[in-house]
């Protein structure tokens, strides 16, 4: 096959990928989706399949968009985050396990500077402007870093001992970047970087120096 252009959109500055679907911010803080739709993932609250993209309901002022499996987040201007899709796993950080098929917002979170909820769990994590990080949704390994295997409707703290300057997501593991190089990790043993033959729900340090990206 080979690559078609997606309809109707000439000013997006952001895309992501989740399972069968997209989203597009744009320059004017809209979102758009398109794709599978049965979970409510491209937020215009219909639950259907969308061939070309549809409006993310309600939001006028996002930067950007990161989508899960089910679901998606974007970030808005003002620091806040609002999810919308599959919420079994409280993924959608607003306190259910329901879905919701229009944005929600996260609790308690009013000064994120990035976001992710990439990587395939039903689960994200945001960037806060003071260098520290939350995460929230599905707790498979213990992977949000607070001592539990627990899903978290609503954010808790990644506790990664240092200031953060960017947070991946990923399937068993999350990891964050320090300022100072170091990558802390937490979820699966395989996915930690540290050498340790047991999954751990705190974060641990990987055995990498210098890293400015993961």
């Amino acid at each position: 096959s080979t690559p078609v252009e997606v309809s109707g959109i000439t000013t997006a500055i952001g895309v992501s990928s989740g399972t069968q679907f997209s989203c597009a911010v744009l320059s004017d803080g809209k979102v758009n989706c398109w794709g599978y739709g049965s979970q409510g993932q491209l937020g215009d609250g219909l639950y259907v399949q969308q061939n070309t993209p549809v409006e993310v309901s309600g939001i006028t002022n996002a930067i950007q968009v990161s989508c899960g499996g089910n679901f998606a987040c974007a970030l808005l201007s003002d620091g806040k985050v609002n999810c919308w899709g599959l919420g079994s796993n409280g993924n959608l950080g607003d306190g259910t396990t329901t879905n919701s098929g229009v944005p929600v917002e996260v609790s308690g979170i009013t000064d994120a500077v990035y976001i992710d909820a990439s990587g395939g769990n039903d689960g994200a994590c945001a960037v806060l402007s003071d260098g520290s990080a939350k995460c929230w949704g599905k707790n498979q390994y213990g992977r949000l870093g607070d001592g539990t295997t627990t899903d978290r409707s609503t954010p808790v703290d990644f506790p990664a001992g240092g200031t953060i300057v960017s947070i991946a997501n990923g399937g068993g593991t999350v990891c964050a970047v320090l300022s100072d190089g170091k990558l802390m990790c937490a979820g699966w043993q395989y996915g930690l970087g540290s050498g340790d033959t047991s999954d751990s729900s705190t974060p641990v340090e990987a055995s990498v120096t210098n890293v400015v990206q993961v």
